[in-house]
């Protein structure tokens, strides 16, 4: 029986018989998602509910994804929050604990992107934290501590 069948560039095709529709599928031309239509019939239906094809159709897996992301940052947020930027890294913790309960929950992109947030928060606590150091030291505020300390103490 053929088929009239709604291509990718949204055009329609057709009149196709089933084998050719097979190989349309194994091009990569067509998948379970591309709408198809009996030739004089006018229910368009996608080509997973049409049992002629579910065979040539690539199984999809139905288990949840399973991974890793390969660093969480969490212990660089932990010690940017104590050594450097106390705002930053909390956020940077945060997002790292965020990572890990998506890997849990399965969302490894989700984990992917809160991980480049710890990341990000990570690198903005220790450049602020740099910075800072820079300008106590640079600033005569650490000589003008250590002068203070210097009268204070018993000679």
């Amino acid at each position: 029986m053929p088929y009239k069948i709604i291509g990718a560039d949204s055009r329609e095709y057709g009149p196709v018989e089933i084998d050719e529709i097979r190989d349309w599928i194994t091009e990569g031309r067509a998948d379970a998602n591309t709408l198809v239509c009996e030739e004089d019939g006018n229910r368009w239906i996608k080509l997973r509910e049409l049992p002629e094809v579910a065979d040539a159709l690539p199984k999809v897996a139905t288990s949840r994804p399973t991974g890793t992301i390969q660093v969480n940052y969490l212990v660089p947020a932990i010690l940017c929050t104590l050594f450097c930027c106390l705002p930053f890294g909390i956020a940077g913790i945060l997002f790292a604990v965020q990572a890990n309960a998506k890997v849990q929950q399965g969302d490894i992109d989700g984990a992917a992107v809160a991980a480049s947030r710890a990341k990000l928060m990570c690198l903005l606590s220790f450049v602020l934290g740099l910075i800072s150091l820079i300008w106590f030291f640079s600033s005569g505020e650490f000589s003008r501590i250590l002068e203070e300390m210097q009268q204070t103490l018993p000679r």
